[in-house]
């Protein structure tokens, strides 16, 4: 896909009037440390000839639902966060459209409050949840290896930071015009094919649902009809209107895709794709003909939606 209309317009620098990088920051205690003296029993008793030959690490709280339900928590936080934004480095900073922000702020808003909520809920039984760690760990427990409260408090963290997108006419050298216009080449050259991927990660999600879709609809030759979920449908609904935000490149057949998608989706809900057989074959039909009529830049290996 090329996203030059002429020479002297670099896509970058549109992009970079309606996008942003966000980074999300989630820090968690883990409860985790390495146990040394036990590794040194381990690789003793095994008769290894080297100490390096296995790590033991133990859970200071082995079973503690308080710090499971952060760590968890900060799973759902992150695909949130990868969901309402493209990919751009390969780590870190994600792409964000302007006109995605307010979504985003309030989203990842709902989602620290609750993190704080999860933080509070296990710090006020700290000190109870160490006593407990006692009779857990047996000769295991060891009070030196648990840090204070207050220290423990500064372990967690959830932020999200913004910056401007670089273009290439950030690129400041002192140095020769030749070189310097060569070194921005390369930069905008590495910045476009990034542009390319976070279009074509709107691209495969797309794809992903609409085969979802596809292969959950279909009724097997015994006239056995395949199961799934309410969110099968919902949430492709949901995605067609999150890419009216998400494409970045104002990509026209990627604006018609989801719209179709959409139309076909439009007043039909699970049940009836269930319990409708007519529904359900029509919308099938109509599905099949969507994945036909694009060319999603996807390989086989990238459609993982045969799971209901």
């Amino acid at each position: 896909m090329n996203y030059y209309t002429t020479e002297t317009q670099k896509p970058i620098a549109g992009v970079a009037r309606s996008a942003m990088m966000v980074d999300l920051n989630i820090a968690i205690y883990s409860g985790r440390k390495q146990d040394k003296s036990t590794q040194a029993e381990v690789t003793n008793a095994k008769g290894s000839g080297s100490k390096k030959a296995a790590s033991v690490y133990k859970n200071l709280f082995a079973e503690c639902k308080e710090l499971d339900a952060i760590t968890k928590f900060q799973a759902r936080a992150r695909a949130e966060h990868y969901r309402l934004t493209l990919p751009w480095n390969d780590q870190g900073a994600r792409l964000l459209p302007t006109a995605a922000l307010l979504e985003y702020q309030k989203t990842m808003g709902i989602y620290k409050v609750e993190f704080e909520r999860l933080v509070d809920a296990f710090l006020d039984k700290y000190d109870t949840l160490v006593a407990g760690a006692a009779f857990q760990l047996g000769t295991l427990f060891d009070r030196s290896e648990y840090p204070s409260r207050g220290k423990v408090a500064q372990r967690f963290r959830m932020e999200t930071s913004f910056t401007p997108l670089p273009t290439g006419g950030d690129f400041r050298l002192d140095v020769e015009s030749d070189v310097q216009r060569e070194l921005i080449a390369q930069y905008e050259e590495k910045l476009d094919n990034k542009l390319k991927a976070a279009n074509q990660d709107s691209w495969t999600r797309l794809y992903n649902a609409i085969s979802k879709l596809s292969d959950r609809l279909t009724v097997d030759e015994d006239g056995k009809k395949r199961t799934f979920h309410d969110t099968t449908v919902t949430n492709a609904v949901d995605l067609c209107e999150l890419l009216q935000v998400m494409n970045i490149t104002n990509d026209p057949a990627l604006t018609k895709a989801s719209r179709k998608l959409e139309e076909v989706l439009s007043g039909v809900t699970a049940k009836e794709l269930r319990e409708e057989d007519s529904t359900r074959a029509l919308t099938k039909l109509k599905v099949d003909e969507i994945l036909g009529a694009f060319d999603w830049g996807v390989s086989d290996g990238e459609d993982e939606n045969q799971n209901a």
